[in-house]
């Protein structure tokens, strides 16, 4: 059982805001920090399946630990949780006892004037449809995302310098009820060189190369080589120019068969600093195995003021295959006397193999009142509209949670949240509630 609305992790949100807990570790010390939450779930059709299945009861215990330290030269920061789930589900099984919801962040940062140093891991196992993907939302089965990366720098100080990257990341699923749900993993390595012509002005000339495998009938590997030069330039000190030019070479095995693509790869931008925030503008072309070229041009405005945080963005894309749409983006937070106000508006143009050119348009608001010291309440409306080759996806979530501090480290969280999805298969509903106690502290070794 996935947790079911925005209004779940809302009020997670809610809690973390008013835990006096919530910090970082101040410098010089290693923070561990223990929690618990245990959690009483009832969701029903969980899935958004057509027709409705039952009522799904769950009893989560939640255990996590993070481990933060930050020094001049170093920053570490480590978090790992995992959850118990007793859980009578909708059907003839009955009772069960897994574990599963795992988590798994590693961040570590080591900075010289010189040179840097950045590793980094990911590890989170959960349903599927609670991943952030609305074509599979309605999907049963358990999905595993994974990465590793690791990045170095050398030379920052000297006029040649030298840049290198490796990464490997996947994704795998467990008993998914879409065939379309393959396996994937992806190694990617990158180096360049860099040149420090001036204070204004870098250089760099270098190279980037993937290898996608996909667990299809016939294995699907892909593999995408980028060279590239590009420049950064202070043109002034309020006008930055940055610009880079690659040449692609795509090719893809599947069933012992070949197909190479090649193309540019470039980007073009400028950055403008004004009075209050920037102005920004970025022409893009890249080429891919699955639609060949795309353009997109986009123009940005990003200011922040005591009270509002905005960042805009607004253009066009065009790709050989399917023509010419408008993008765009918006995100504004406001802070209230008393709470928080977000509001996000976006339209975004993707390509899926399978079902073509996906156009994908949401309108989420986030509402946070604190009613005292101790107690906040929160509101989250959230709209997502999805049109593909396939179908048109239409889904709808409103979500309440209130959170009230029992003492400075129990905390009881509640909420509600209603979802309606129409798609393909028909008109789904799905309510749930849940009520959560948890407790966090840390120490200093």
């Amino acid at each position: 059982m996935h947790r079911s609305g925005i209004a779940f992790g809302g009020v997670c949100a809610v809690a973390a805001a008013m835990s006096p807990l919530a910090a970082t570790a101040q410098d010089g010390g290693v923070l561990l920090t223990f929690g618990i939450e245990n959690r009483l779930e009832l969701i029903r059709n969980e899935p958004l399946s057509v027709p409705a299945e039952g009522t799904d009861v769950a009893n989560v215990t939640l255990l996590s630990f993070g481990l933060s330290s930050e020094t001049e030269l170093e920053r570490l920061s480590f978090l790992a949780s995992g959850a118990a789930i007793v859980e009578n589900a909708a059907g003839p099984a009955g009772t069960e006892l897994d574990f599963g919801r795992a988590a798994l962040s590693l961040d570590y940062r080591r900075e010289v004037p010189a040179a840097f140093l950045e590793l980094g891991a990911t590890l989170r196992n959960d349903d599927i449809g609670s991943f952030d993907d609305l074509a599979a939302a309605d999907e049963s089965g358990t999905q595993t995302d994974y990465s590793v990366s690791a990045r170095l720098e050398t030379g920052r100080t000297s006029a040649v310098g030298l840049a290198l990257g490796l990464g490997y990341s996947g994704t795998d699923y467990q008993d998914a009820s879409d065939p379309d749900l393959v396996d994937i993993t992806e190694a990617s390595a990158d180096a360049a060189v860099v040149l420090h012509f001036s204070e204004v002005a870098t250089g760099r000339i270098g190279a980037r190369y993937s290898e996608r495998e996909e667990d299809t009938p016939g294995t699907t590997v892909t593999q995408t080589l980028v060279s590239y030069a590009g420049l950064d330039y202070a043109i002034t000190p309020r006008l930055d120019l940055s610009a880079e030019l690659g040449y692609s070479e795509i090719e893809t095995e599947d069933f012992d068969v070949i197909d190479r693509v090649t193309g540019p790869d470039l980007r073009v931008g400028g950055t403008y600093d004004l009075p209050v925030g920037t102005a920004s503008a970025e022409l893009r072309v890249t080429t891919s195995d699955e639609e060949g070229r795309r353009t997109s041009f986009e123009i940005g405005r990003d200011l922040e003021t005591p009270r509002d945080t905005i960042s805009a963005r607004v253009g066009v894309t065009q790709a050989d295959s399917t023509g010419t749409d408008l993008v765009g983006l918006i995100l504004w937070d406001r802070t209230l006397p008393d709470g928080s106000l977000g509001v996000e508006l976006a339209h975004r143009i993707s390509f899926d193999e399978v079902e073509g050119e996906l156009g994908t348009s949401i309108v989420n608001v986030t509402w946070l009142k604190n009613v005292n010291d101790i107690s906040a309440i929160s509101l989250d409306i959230e709209y997502e509209h999805s049109t593909s080759d396939i179908e048109t996806i239409d889904q709808f979530t409103i979500g309440a949670g209130y959170s009230h501090r029992l003492t400075e480290a129990w905390n009881v969280d509640s909420g509600v949240a209603y979802t309606v999805r129409a798609d393909l298969d028909g008109r789904a509903t799905s309510p749930g509630v849940f009520v959560a106690l948890s407790r966090e502290f840390q120490v200093r070794p």
